[in-house]
């Protein structure tokens, strides 16, 4: 059947509403207003981003400099979780830690959680796994060495893998079947990439694997509904709100 511009498969797939960095439209990133605001749209998962700091508590933030998101200068590595909480984010809360993240998530939202630094897999599989977090978890990295070592800790954590590290596109084929196959090898469950990298041809043959395919960012309803149709199983977008009304509009056609 036809919508618009779409031939849209009459079988409906489950694709994954991912919330980037909380609700990216409606509240500031990696803040407790955005993952609640993500609970309140019913996201399936939540993706946020994990520091370490110098004393190894987990926190969350994309940058590992404080300066954007606070309007003070700081390297999180080198901050103790004390000095980091005397900082406020733009809309007035504290910088989050992944423990203060899961009792408000869990049993609500499932998480993603990427590891942003070297170093930061033993302290956030501890919490997770004394959290019961693990079957609601997916963990993601650019770093292989950080996903090994989660494996090595605790072997029923779902892992992704981004790539390519340089969050480029790939024009050739061969390009992006490399990329399929670098995952394949270290037998993790999901590839990550920008959009523009994945065709249909690439899910397909990442399927026959048993590959999962994440797909970021996904912003347009175009390219949300032509995603969809070519089976991608998760979206990482900043609109919650438009992503689950062109899902719900898809299933009512059916």
């Amino acid at each position: 059947m036809k919508l618009g511009i779409f031939e849209i498969n009459s079988s409906e797939k489950n694709v994954l509403v991912i919330a980037h960095r909380g609700a990216y439209s409606d509240a500031l990133e990696n803040s407790m207003e955005g993952f609640k605001r993500a609970i309140e749209l019913r996201a399936d998962y939540v993706e946020l981003d994990i520091h370490k700091t110098l004393d190894g508590i987990p926190v969350i933030m994309h940058d590992t400099n404080t300066i954007r998101m606070t309007g003070k200068n700081g390297i999180i590595k080198s901050m103790t979780i004390k000095e980091l909480k005397q900082l406020k984010l733009h809309n007035g809360e504290k910088i989050p830690t992944l423990q203060e993240v899961i009792q408000v998530a869990k049993g609500k939202i499932k998480l993603l959680c990427e590891l942003k630094g070297k170093g930061t897999a033993l302290n956030v599989v501890k919490i997770l796994r004394e959290k019961d977090m693990i079957d609601s978890t997916i963990i993601q990295s650019f770093y292989v060495e950080e996903l090994l070592e989660v494996k090595n800790i605790e072997p029923n954590f779902k892992l992704g893998l981004i790539v390519p590290i340089t969050e480029e596109y790939l024009p050739e084929w061969a390009q992006r079947k490399n990329m399929i196959h670098e995952v394949l090898s270290f037998k993790f469950e999901y590839l990550i990439t920008r959009f523009k990298n994945v065709k249909e041809k690439f899910i397909n043959y990442s399927h026959k694997y048993d590959l999962k395919i994440l797909v970021y960012p996904v912003d347009s309803k175009i390219i949300t509904k032509r995603y969809i149709n070519m089976g991608v199983d998760g979206l990482i977008v900043n609109n919650i709100s438009q992503t689950k009304a062109i899902l719900r509009q898809l299933k009512d056609i059916f």
